[in-house]
């Protein structure tokens, strides 16, 4: 059904994490979260709210990489709130003070990214041993602790990009996954209204 809207917003979500280039992050875990964003859109996607697939996976990745810088920034004490984590469409510097919201934003956020990672493990069963254990430990399936892709490397003894490479892949096969599971509940939901 949208199977072509979220390849495109798949190709949004590259676009999407160049604005955060100057945020610290790595391009491909930048990318790598951004499609975990994807997934989430793909699993929250409501066309009768009338706004196209592609407008809302973009909100979605956006929202993902934001959660995500917001975290790291958490973790460092030596922070400020104008310190700079990348840039907005008009090239204007975008610091964590701009993005940062009240705490009831931060409680769904946390509510969000739980959920988010209980849906993860759920898609764990299509990978293979090595994709799950790179996906386990890069989202903190596996010990609560995100581990980078270097330390995935030096954990797994092989070189970072083909942690990279196993992620994107893995990645790919979970989207694919949720959206045909997706489509499944909705054809069934279509059964049933015209039986």
């Amino acid at each position: 059904m949208h199977a072509l809207a979220s390849t495109k917003a798949h190709r949004g979500d590259v676009d999407n994490t160049k604005k955060f280039d100057t945020s610290g992050i790595d391009q491909d875990d930048l990318i790598s979260i951004g499609t975990v964003g994807l997934i989430k859109a793909v699993d929250t996607y409501q066309p009768s709210k009338g706004t196209k697939f592609a407008t809302y996976a973009a909100r979605c990745i956006q929202n993902e990489i934001l959660m995500q810088l917001r975290a790291q920034r958490k973790s460092r004490k030596d922070v400020s709130l104008y310190s700079p984590i990348g840039t907005d469409k008009e090239g204007n510097e975008i610091t964590i003070g701009d993005i940062l919201f009240s705490e009831s934003d931060s409680t769904e956020d946390e509510v969000s990214r739980r959920m988010e990672l209980n849906t993860m493990r759920q898609l764990l069963d299509v990978l293979d041993e090595r994709e799950r254990k790179v996906i386990e430990l890069r989202f903190g399936l596996a010990d609560g602790r995100e581990w980078t892709q270097n330390e995935v490397a030096d954990s797994l003894d092989i070189s970072r990009s083909y942690v990279s490479r196993l992620e994107k892949r893995a990645l790919l096969k979970m989207f694919h996954q949720s959206h045909v599971a997706k489509e499944r509940k909705q054809a069934i939901r279509n059964a049933r209204l015209h039986s």
